[in-house]
């Protein structure tokens, strides 16, 4: 956002109010006074500043010239018509005789110049290419140089490596007596244990009987039990007749009567 600096200058430029000096009290001792409330300080509003205030890379410049006081769209709408027309009034137009209504262009200060547009940047402008050029380069002389042949050491040639000897240390534990190992007795089949059968005093007495199952025979069918009514119909049971099939009759076809006949 672009501000204007005249703005700034103007509020910056105030003439400070003196304020009225007061009396000096005359110095005695002082008495104890209660501490007073102190009130929050209201926080300072942000200054405005303009945008070459605020850069600080150099690349945004803002041009401070004079300019209109005004609004920057300088338009006025055109009156509305105090009495209407009726649509009795409108008429059809010939295209010659319609007028297209003139183009009103709004006023504005962005203007392009008339002159080749210049596309080059600020920063391009105070800070053009520049091509260095390459330094020479210098080769120091050296006085030292190796003397002789030069040899260089051969690396040894691959080969399978050398066991190490093995070396039993003395010891003066020994075994004394001879060295005996559990012998394992051979494979037999293992041996079925014999049944064991509790004696009991329990025992049932007289002869054992078993229910007998009745032989199978159709089921009964349970008598019709109708329960009686004092409800009768009286008279004779009549049953309404249907009508027998016939084709039904085409309606009349009507014709309704015009009174437009073809002439001639």
């Amino acid at each position: 956002q672009v501000v204007d600096i005249r703005k700034i200058q103007s509020n910056d430029k105030k003439p400070l109010e003196e304020k009225p000096k007061e009396p000096k009290e005359p110095k005695g001792p002082k008495e104890p006074t209660e501490p007073k409330d102190k009130k929050p300080k209201e926080p300072k509003k942000p200054k405005e500043q303009c945008i070459c205030e605020i850069c600080t890379c150099g690349r945004h410049r803002c041009p401070h010239g004079p300019y209109s006081e005004g609004p920057p769209l300088d338009w006025q709408p055109e009156p509305l018509p105090e009495h209407s027309t009726l649509h009795e009034e409108f008429r059809p137009f010939a295209p010659g005789e319609v007028q297209r209504p003139k183009l009103q262009r709004l006023h504005t200060e962005l203007e392009l110049p008339s002159g080749p547009l210049d596309t080059t940047t600020a920063y391009t402008r105070d800070y053009p290419e520049k091509h260095a050029e390459r330094p020479h380069r210098y080769r120091v002389e050296d006085n030292l140089h190796p003397e002789g042949n030069f040899e260089r050491p051969e690396p040894e040639k691959y080969g399978p490596g050398e066991r190490a000897p093995i070396i039993k240390h003395p010891d003066n534990l020994r075994v004394e007596g001879d060295f005996e190992r559990p012998e394992r007795e051979p494979f037999r089949p293992a041996e079925r244990p014999k049944q064991v059968k509790p004696s009991d005093n329990l025992r049932p007495e007289g002869d054992f009987e078993t229910p007998q199952k009745e032989p199978y025979r159709p089921g009964e069918r349970p008598k019709q039990v109708k329960p009686s009514d004092n409800l009768k119909p009286e008279g004779d049971f009549e049953t309404p007749h249907k009508e027998p099939f016939r084709p039904a009759e085409r309606p009349k076809q009507i014709k309704p009567t015009d009174n437009l006949r073809p002439e001639g």
